[in-house]
């Protein structure tokens, strides 16, 4: 009996589908674009939290494009700096949470021999609630 149940697992395993991390791998570039496009608009450095990125993408022989968002950054500074700081404080917001969602997914999904997501902790991108300090 033990002997049929190990064999129904084994078939299990292998008629289940391979995880496909494109999401994953998304919500990553997502954020990190996120991070170097704010940058210079928040606080606590979404640039430098998310340098681990770069670092994952190195472990799995890529190399990221530069991911600034110029067009937006460009909008960016025709707000007022506050209008500016509330926005990227909202877009980091849901990109962490984004990621958060399939970093966990990963985890549970991946491989044992693929790497572990990055580290990668939020900010308080403003300290107020409309970001009138800056």
């Amino acid at each position: 009996m033990a002997a049929n149940l190990a064999f129904l697992a084994a078939s299990v395993a292998q008629d289940a589908p391979e995880y496909d991390p494109s999401d994953f791998l998304s919500s990553l570039i997502s954020l990190r674009s996120a991070a170097v496009t704010c940058d210079p608009f928040v606080a606590s450095s979404p640039a430098a939290r998310t340098e681990t990125v770069t670092a994952f993408f190195g472990e799995l022989n890529q190399t990221l494009p530069d991911l600034v968002d110029t067009e937006t950054q460009a909008s960016l500074n025709k707000f007022v700096a506050s209008q500016a700081a509330s926005l990227c404080r909202d877009k980091l917001d849901a990109a962490f949470a984004a990621y958060g969602a399939q970093a966990a997914h990963y985890v549970n999904s991946k491989p044992g021999e693929w790497p572990d997501p990055p580290e990668i902790t939020r900010g308080a991108w403003c300290s107020s609630e409309n970001c009138l300090e800056f």
